[in-house]
């Protein structure tokens, strides 16, 4: 970005990295893209329902998903118009998909409202309650349990969910070779009961690794 270069630059960044849980320091991304003259886009599928970053005075496209957090189907871009046109009208993903079907786009609306709401804020706090319960100080529900090697790691989900939890493991290509892992995910709707057993379950796996 810093070298002598007439061409437009663009950075790519995710907000919350969906294989490790980590979150981007966005804006400190933006103010260097501001900085620079560079055109910002922003994941945010896995951090729809996180703090907004101050994209104030850079250009930008964001992009999410009404998935997730939301509990719907569909996404969305945001930006300079000009942008959103183009992506309509050249983007081929965009234009040989389907609509969002209107049930699904008031659903989506239903769960934002209730986001944007004092149950929502409860249920964020809840979450991040229990986030701290399963590995405290972590920043997004997406927690990671490094194992390393790919057979470890299948081993470990059957044995999760012999015990009644799914714990997907998560292996190459997916991640890089050598980090295959448990990807935990926890929500709002986990029960205390259903977080001490996967806190107890993980211990075990641990005491039993060589």
């Amino acid at each position: 970005m810093l070298a002598a270069d007439e061409r437009p630059t663009v950075v790519v960044t995710d907000s919350v990295f969906s294989m490790d849980g980590d979150v981007a320091p966005v804006d400190d991304v933006a103010r260097l893209c501001r900085s620079q003259g560079a055109f910002l886009v922003v994941d945010e599928a896995h951090a729809m329902l996180g703090p907004a970053p101050d994209l104030g005075g850079v250009a930008h496209v964001r992009v999410g998903t009404l998935s997730k957090a939301l509990g719907s189907v569909g996404g969305f871009v945001t930006g300079p118009r000009p942008f959103v046109d183009l992506v309509r009208n050249r983007a081929r993903p965009s234009i040989f998909s389907t609509a969002v079907p209107p049930s699904a786009a008031a659903a989506a609306l239903a769960a934002l409202d209730v986001a944007c709401s004092d149950e929502g804020a409860q249920l964020k706090a809840r979450l991040a309650s229990l986030v701290a319960r399963v590995r405290p100080g972590h920043p997004s529900p997406i927690i990671p349990v490094i194992l390393g090697d790919e057979e470890a790691a299948l081993a470990a989900s059957d044995a999760l969910l012999a015990d009644g939890l799914l714990v997907p493991a998560i292996r190459p290509p997916t991640v890089a070779p050598g980090t295959s892992r448990l990807r935990v995910t926890l929500s709002a709707a986990h029960t205390d009961d259903q977080v001490d057993s996967l806190v107890e379950a993980l211990s075990s796996l641990a005491s039993r690794a060589p």
